[in-house]
């Protein structure tokens, strides 16, 4: 694949992956806007309880066969049908882990109620049996307008099913498992289907074994320091704080991590396939790299600078007043994720480097520096201190990044941070601008929704203004991009101007 053609896929792949994030975020939070009034925060601490456990299990007996797919020049019919036999295998025994194991769950928790909830979406485990290889493949392939539309559609019916079920009956959180089981079936289903009903050879290739075994060890290994970093936050707080605080503070992460799910996480699914061709060339991973983190910082920098700013309106207008003491906490987990932004594709460096073993090592280091930060600010300060010690472990980041910048791809990264100046200067310039239009129309006890809807329309307009007044050569380099994918020019007059 030329050089061209494979940045103009990767670029289209990217632009199915932010669109995809972005309705699937739409459509949650439409969702979020009955469901957080119709519901009580314990619902949601028990259903977040449920899927928090699963996610553990899974975490720790999966294994990433699939990243060794990824990375594999070619690919044959034997490294497939092992894959999918491996992977079936150890599928089947995380399901009767999960679902043996929902008692000590519950014990755990001390909730009775979450074991049932756990038995039930444990079954979905198995339906993604269905669908790995398919997309894996197309992962590969960087075939993400597919996925993007499977998904688009499996989070209406998810969540149109969770509305329809609590406004019409009485199953509450059993409303969220439903929908959440609906999405499975029909995502994995018509995934296979789109794809020719894909089948596995009765096949296990001794050699394809063992070149998946060791990417899936590092994988696995990573994924478990790398799960437990992202949820000691919800184990400290579920077991510490009770389901009503879960409830919460899984409601104040769900917004920024909204942001870092469905925009930024979808790009690192094309930044991995896209630098696997380019493995050989440090340079081309550093600009790649650059270009991934950049482009996204473009539209989540400003959503989440101006969500910090707006969180004080934001929350009661759209949720309601029994969420007020999400708040702050909303707005430093905000700049927390902030900050994941710049670290979010870094393993594709060190996959791409043939280091499978790094974002496992490193993981592990990190796990318990965020252990300490966030178990210390938690007990002493309840769930604003748990958000702080999220931040703080975010931190130990920075090292990681500059240490595989200079000595691993032999590149400055000052030049890294530098390529950021523009979208960070012009995201806190949205910020402020946000706020200050928000007090001035505070100060004249106008109405809330008003404010809301014109302080993010005002810092929007000043977002792109700045764009285009100090930076325009991001600007230039975003349309000539946009052009490249699109195979056309773009008719925009300011775009002439520069």
């Amino acid at each position: 694949m030329a050089e061209e053609s494979l940045g103009v896929k990767a670029g289209r792949a990217a632009i199915w992956q932010v669109a995809g994030g972005g309705w699937q975020t739409l459509v949650r939070l439409g969702a979020s806007v009955y469901l957080a009034r119709a519901l009580k925060p314990s619902d949601f601490g028990l259903f977040g309880m449920a899927l928090l456990y699963q996610q553990l299990i899974v975490t720790a007996l999966s294994m990433g066969f699939g990243t060794g797919l990824i990375v594999k020049k070619d690919i044959t019919q034997e490294d497939l049908s092992t894959s999918f036999w491996l992977s079936c295998i150890t599928r089947t025994i995380i399901f009767l882990a999960v679902f043996l194991t929902a008692p000590l769950a519950a014990m755990f928790w001390k909730e009775p109620r979450v074991e049932p909830i756990i038995r039930v979406i444990a079954f979905t485990l198995l339906l993604q049996i269905i669908g790995m290889i398919p997309q894996t493949l197309a992962t590969k392939n960087l075939e993400f307008k597919k996925l993007n539309i499977i998904r688009a559609v499996a989070i209406v019916l998810e969540s149109g099913t969770a509305i329809i079920l609590v406004a019409l009956t009485n199953l509450t959180y059993w409303a969220l498992v439903i929908g959440m089981m609906l999405n499975a079936a029909f995502y994995n289903f018509v995934l296979w289907f789109s794809t020719g009903c894909w089948r596995p050879k009765f096949i296990f290739h001794r050699e394809a074994f063992k070149y998946l075994f060791r990417f899936g060890v590092y994988t696995w290994l990573f994924g478990i320091t790398n799960y437990l970093k992202q949820n000691v936050d919800y184990f400290i707080v579920g077991r510490l704080l009770g389901t009503y605080k879960l409830g919460l503070y899984e409601f104040a992460y769900r917004l920024p991590h909204l942001v870092i799910e469905r925009v930024a996480s979808p790009v690192g699914g094309v930044v991995f396939p896209a630098l696997s061709k380019v493995q050989s060339d440090s340079e081309k991973i550093f600009n790649g790299y650059l270009k991934a983190v950049k482009f996204v910082a473009l539209v989540t920098f400003p959503m989440l600078f101006g969500l910090i700013a707006i969180a004080d309106i934001l929350v009661p207008v759209i949720w309601g007043s029994q969420w007020l003491p999400i708040i702050i906490p909303l707005q430093i987990l905000s700049l927390c994720a902030v900050l994941r932004c710049l670290f979010q594709y870094m393993g594709a460096i060190f996959y791409c480097k043939n280091r499978p073993d790094l974002p496992f090592k490193i993981s592990f280091i990190t796990l318990f520096i965020a252990i300490i930060f966030i178990s210390f600010m938690g007990y002493f300060y309840g769930l604003i201190g748990v958000a702080i010690g999220m931040l703080l472990s975010v931190f130990p980041s920075f090292v990681v990044q500059f240490c595989a910048f200079r000595f691993m791809l032999k590149v400055n990264p000052l030049r890294f941070y530098k390529g950021l100046l523009p979208v960070l200067f012009s995201s806190l310039w949205c910020a402020f601008s946000a706020y200050l239009i928000k007090e001035i129309l505070l100060y004249f006890h106008l109405d809330m929704k008003f404010i809301l809807i014109f302080s993010v329309i005002f810092g929007a307009l000043i977002y792109v203004v700045s764009l285009f007044v100090f930076f325009p050569s991001l600007v230039k380099e975003v349309f000539e991009n946009v052009e490249l994918i699109l195979g056309r020019k773009i008719n925009f007059k300011l775009c002439k101007i520069l």
